[in-house]
């Protein structure tokens, strides 16, 4: 899977931790990402302690930088979770995977997964409507644009835009990405979606996890590659997605032409500068994504020229088949393995799975299967569940509603009119 990176994989990498469910415990580190059809292309994965998070991801990343010739490249872009943050600006204290990231490799670019940032600021602020825009924000590919929504933003809450931009805004605002990689995603979907997959191999122990990821990626190298014949252009089906809606889009953008290769395009409030020779566009979304953006749609058309290819090669059958042609050859099972001449590691750790207190039928009643706990509550000498007492009150509060006296309301104590739910 790394020569597949290395030679035909846009350079972002998103990095993540999810922990084993099994007997033993432990973490799994994983190096996620992104193939032609924007899916997700595992590059690296690793079983480690739950301690020492610094060293461990220190040693991860040293890892990475030594296989896929990484070296100091400063076109690169790392993606990591927010949750490995402890306060709400970057630039104040990045324990374990961030820390580790500035040290290894410090001249990369560095983006926060939007959806963990989400996830801490709706804390305080929440509605659908803030949660809208705040994608709005996330998506903006130029800084006018990110300020005109923040401007929107803040008429849904007082200071809702001060507690945002306490995140450093160059880590997960589309405005402040570099174009090198061709990649805009400002979240960490990748790794989400390989620790989704791998979620069965999970409960199991160490090795038999790891040979059940082993055979699922060989697998899924094949699939890849038999789901590129089906393919009816040369481009990815998502990127042919994205295209079209960009030539929709296109239809409502009003255009004036220099005469050489400059043209002035007016979208909505906002006015644009495409430069077909140097394949600019002063939005920034042709470059971020590498596929001709409305702008860049409508000029290429005025030039009756094609432009679909104008789509950049990461995004051709010819790159998504270079990197899916080298395989995992296949491997015997654990029976046939030869024994190893090195010394015995003992048993990992293992911790006891609490599974609540024991059945013990003598001193309940009814159905319930289990002693008396914080659930359950004591109703005379029978033991009833908190649902059962639930029930219980609705029937009296019914039966109450039906009296003559109905029930006391509030409208009732401040000498109100009843509603009409209470009459």
């Amino acid at each position: 899977m790394k020569h597949g990176f290395m030679e035909d994989c846009r350079r972002c990498i998103g990095l993540d931790g999810c922990f084993l469910k099994g007997v033993c415990k432990g973490q799994l580190l994983a190096a996620v990402a992104k193939d032609v059809n924007n899916e997700m292309f595992p590059i690296a994965w690793v079983v480690v302690g739950t301690g020492k998070k610094k060293q461990t991801w220190n040693w991860f990343l040293r890892l990475l930088q030594t296989d896929l010739n990484l070296g100091d490249d400063r076109e690169l872009t790392m993606i990591s979770d927010m949750q490995k943050f402890k306060y709400y600006c970057f630039s104040v204290f990045m324990p374990g995977l961030c820390s580790a990231v500035e040290e290894i490799l410090p001249e990369c670019e560095h983006r926060m997964c939007a959806r963990h940032i989400l996830a801490n600021w709706a804390i305080k602020w929440r509605g659908i409507e803030r949660r809208k825009r705040f994608w709005s924000v996330v998506r903006s590919t130029f800084e006018s644009e990110m300020k005109r929504k923040l401007d929107d933003l803040d008429k849904l809450g007082h200071n809702i835009c001060e507690n945002l931009v306490k995140y450093n805004k160059e880590r997960w605002c589309e405005a402040f990405f570099q174009t090198f990689s061709k990649c805009d995603s400002g979240d960490n979907n990748m790794c989400e979606s390989f620790n989704a997959w791998i979620l069965g191999p999970r409960h199991k122990t160490i090795i038999s996890m790891l040979e059940e990821i082993r055979v699922k990626v060989m697998i899924r190298v094949a699939k890849m590659r038999e789901f590129a014949e089906t393919w009816q252009d040369g481009v990815s089906p998502m990127a042919m997605i994205v295209f079209n809606t960009n030539v929709k889009r296109s239809m409502r953008v009003e255009f004036m032409f220099n005469g050489d290769t400059g043209f002035e395009l007016k979208d909505g409030p906002c006015k644009f500068i495409v430069d077909l020779r140097t394949g600019y566009c002063s939005c920034k979304s042709w470059e971020l994504k590498g596929i001709p953006c409305p702008h860049a749609v409508t000029t290429i058309y005025f030039k009756r020229l094609d432009p679909s290819e104008h789509i950049v090669h990461w995004y051709r059958k010819e790159t998504y088949m270079k990197a899916y042609s080298h395989f995992i050859q296949p491997v015997p099972n654990m029976i046939m393995w030869p024994e190893s001449s090195n010394p015995k590691h003992g048993l990992p750790t293992t911790k006891k799975v609490y599974t609540g207190p024991l059945i013990d039928s003598t001193h309940v009643t009814g159905d319930i299967g289990y002693k008396p706990s914080k659930d359950l509550k004591w109703k005379g000498k029978e033991v009833v569940t908190q649902r059962q007492l639930q029930v219980q009150a609705a029937m009296a509060r019914i039966k109450t509603r039906s009296q003559p006296g109905g029930i006391q309301t509030r409208s009732k104590v401040m000498g109100k009119s009843p509603s009409k739910k209470t009459t």
